[in-house]
């Protein structure tokens, strides 16, 4: 079989294509530096003779300058419009992967993004999957943990269970071969609150402080940050969100989030 794994330099792609190459499966990644993933054009051409389609592709959800600043409806909506485009041309399994929230965020524009390309798919072969945070993007934090600047919005007290983004590879692994359901909303063995969540971080990075910030005053930082960085304010919109709802997935994953950040190289 021949997939086509769209995002397959990122954090999570680079796993998926790893776990399909392992499987013995032939793959075709489409990185950053190697063409526009929003060009239906583009996909298809990739994706001739393919029998699966993953996109995994998106904009970084670092809260950091240079990593690009157009939102998530510019970047990621594209990129699942020209899969989807490219899968309806060519006959190809799409599998798409999107974000678990609470039905209270459904209008934050970074899961709006995403459920837009879901909604698009409900006449492919293909699957949604839906993990909560991965664990590469808490770990991201680790450089800001030890500098002592790490911050939590509200109480901090909002649980969820993140995965492992190695667990997220292995789901979609699966998915490819088809049959199963077309939507898998999927997350870590712990349920963990918010803060738990930043202490594992701070400890990592060898530091107890994890700074508290109004959750108020964060939705007017998100709120003035989209006029100028659409990006960083977006997410953070999505963060402020994220303080005042659980977000809980069956637990599909199997490693612990602490063993991850303790052993993530981010964290020398």
């Amino acid at each position: 079989m021949t997939v086509v794994v769209l995002g397959g330099t990122g954090a999570l792609g680079a796993l998926v294509v790893a776990e399909l190459t392992r499987r013995g499966e032939t793959v075709r990644g489409l990185g950053r530096r190697d063409g526009d993933a929003r060009d239906p054009e583009t996909v298809t051409r990739l994706a001739e003779h393919a029998s699966a389609i993953v996109d995994c592709a998106g904009a970084s959800v670092a809260l950091a300058l240079g990593r690009g600043w157009r939102g998530y409806g510019a970047v990621d909506t594209p990129i699942g419009l020209a899969a989807i485009a490219a899968a309806k041309r060519t006959g190809a399994r799409l599998v798409y992967v999107g974000v678990a929230h609470a039905p209270a965020l459904a209008s934050c524009a970074y899961v709006a993004a995403h459920e837009r390309v879901a909604a698009a798919m409900a006449e492919l072969d293909g699957v949604v999957i839906r993990p909560t945070g991965l664990f590469s993007a808490y770990a991201s934090m680790l450089p800001l943990a030890r500098r002592g600047l790490l911050v939590d919005l509200g109480s901090g007290q909002t649980r969820t269970n993140p995965i492992d983004e190695a667990d997220v590879a292995t789901i979609i692994a699966d998915a490819v071969r088809g049959g199963g359901p077309r939507e898998i909303t999927c997350g870590g063995p712990e349920v963990m609150t918010r803060r738990q969540i930043f202490e594992a971080v701070a400890a990592a990075a060898g530091q107890r402080k994890v700074r508290g910030f109004p959750v108020w005053l964060a939705r007017i930082n998100a709120t003035m940050l989209r006029l100028v960085h659409p990006r960083i304010g977006q997410f953070m919109q999505f963060a402020v969100g994220l303080a005042k709802h659980d977000v809980i997935a069956p637990a599909l994953g199997t490693r612990r989030f602490a063993d991850y950040v303790a052993s993530s190289p981010r964290g020398d």
